[in-house]
């Protein structure tokens, strides 16, 4: 076939001996018969557009459509006979505040968690089932002090795993929220890990966001939430107290507005001053989103360990949890802040208040009890203060104007039966 008999190209091919032109004045010539064998790139035709992108919607769907699931819980303290899962602590794969002063042993309640899941003895959702623990920590060192806690503790080193960052244009670059926000979701994937410790929290955010200003921490921490949930791992910060802020952990939490709305547990540590100039440290759960307030506090000791190494003794502490008591991190706090006048008035109005109930046989109507203490100049709240020093439980029956509330020392208290009746969605 001769060259001047092939069909003319496409319309959307431009042809490139237009317009007269000689064939050598025009250049290389593109094509089936070009001297580098390629064909040309084709433009789409002039009547073919790109589709319009779907225009943003709401798309509503019923509640009716919704699976409704129990919280799982990492740490559950329920005990036997109580209702299941009734005492959860700390759920799964969300965000957990452990925060108090320095010196209350913050770091070493962190250590405890970590031993318990890494040999499986957490009371919760992973017991029996040891897993692994990402402890990220800025302010203690590993070799003198991290690792022989995790000894003391009893933890399972080869499920302990100090995090650091390979960078090859940044040689000293560590864990940063929240450009690193992927990378441990995927580390904690593929160790099968159940907990992040970041020790503390704050000293994770990048250093370009200003941890005074909420919303810059909130945008940092988000991610972090949500690869938590995504990847099936617990997140247990560590925060400091303020000074400034009365009688209120949460509001005496250092970063607090930022933490908010993002925390679903709050753990919080205090030192109470007791008899004879000795301390007793107190540990309350101050929030629960996802569970029940008002579980009992516990007492709990900082003990003095020392651990063995080739070079010598090692002296840590660890963390050992006591029994329950009726003493809150707030009943501390209010004690801190309120005159010496008032601590005398509320240890007489609580001592009172206890021979008041031993003398009834344990128990007295709430109505009676407050009419009493008028009669001694003692104040609701005071008396309200006394009834939380001591652990008293209260006890309802009747309603509308039969209704009465009735006080219990905790040895006189009744079992409360539990509420079994289903509850139909």
């Amino acid at each position: 076939m001769n060259l001047h008999d092939a069909p003319p190209p496409p319309p959307h091919v431009r042809d490139p001996f237009a317009n007269g032109a000689a064939a050598g004045d025009r250049g290389p010539v593109l094509g089936p018969f070009a001297d580098d064998g390629q064909w040309p790139p084709q433009e789409p035709p002039e009547n073919e557009t790109p589709p319009d992108p779907e225009p943003r919607a709401l798309i509503l769907r019923p509640a009716s459509e919704i699976r409704i699931r129990p919280v799982r819980w990492l740490w559950d303290t329920t005990p036997e006979g109580a209702p299941p899962t009734s005492h959860g602590r700390i759920p799964l794969y969300s965000l957990a505040i452990a925060a108090g002063g320095p010196g209350l042993g913050k770091s070493q309640f962190a250590v405890w968690l970590t031993a318990r899941i890494t040999r499986g003895e957490l009371p919760g959702e992973l017991y029996g089932k040891p897993r692994g623990v990402i402890y990220a920590a800025t302010e203690d060192s590993w070799t003198y002090t991290i690792a022989p806690r995790l000894i003391a503790a009893g933890a399972n080193l080869e499920l302990v795993f100090r995090v650091e960052v390979k960078d090859d244009e940044r040689p000293r670059a560590r864990l940063t929220l929240p450009s690193d926000t992927s990378l441990i979701g995927q580390a904690a994937e593929m160790y099968s890990v159940a907990l992040l410790v970041a020790d503390p929290l704050l000293s994770l955010i990048d250093r370009g966001i200003n941890d005074y200003r909420a919303a810059e921490v909130r945008e940092a921490l988000e991610p972090l939430v949500a690869s938590a949930e995504r990847h099936h791992f617990t997140i247990l910060g560590l925060a400091h107290f303020t000074k400034s802020g009365g009688a209120d952990p949460l509001a005496r939490l250092a970063g607090s507005g930022a933490f908010g709305q993002l925390i679903r547990s709050f753990v919080a540590f205090a030192r109470e001053d007791v008899e004879g100039g000795e301390e007793r440290f107190v540990m309350s759960l101050e929030k629960n989103n996802l569970g029940r307030l008002g579980l009992p506090s516990y007492s709990y000791a900082i003990q003095p360990v020392t651990v063995e190494t080739e070079d010598g003794p090692s002296y840590v502490s660890r963390f050992v949890l006591g029994p329950e008591t009726s003493t809150s991190v707030r009943d501390v706090m209010r004690d801190e802040i309120a005159p010496s006048g008032d601590k005398a008035e509320n240890d007489e109005v609580r001592m009172w208040l206890r021979n008041y109930l031993v003398d009834l046989g344990g128990a007295a109507e709430s109505g009676d009890l407050m009419k009493d203490a008028e009669k001694h100049r003692y104040s609701r709240p005071s008396i309200y203060r006394a009834k939380t020093k001591l652990g008293l439980i209260t006890r309802q029956s009747g309603f509308g104007k039969s209704k009465k509330s009735v006080w219990y020392l905790p040895e006189a208290a009744p079992a409360e039966e539990p509420d079994t009746s289903p509850v139909t969605p």
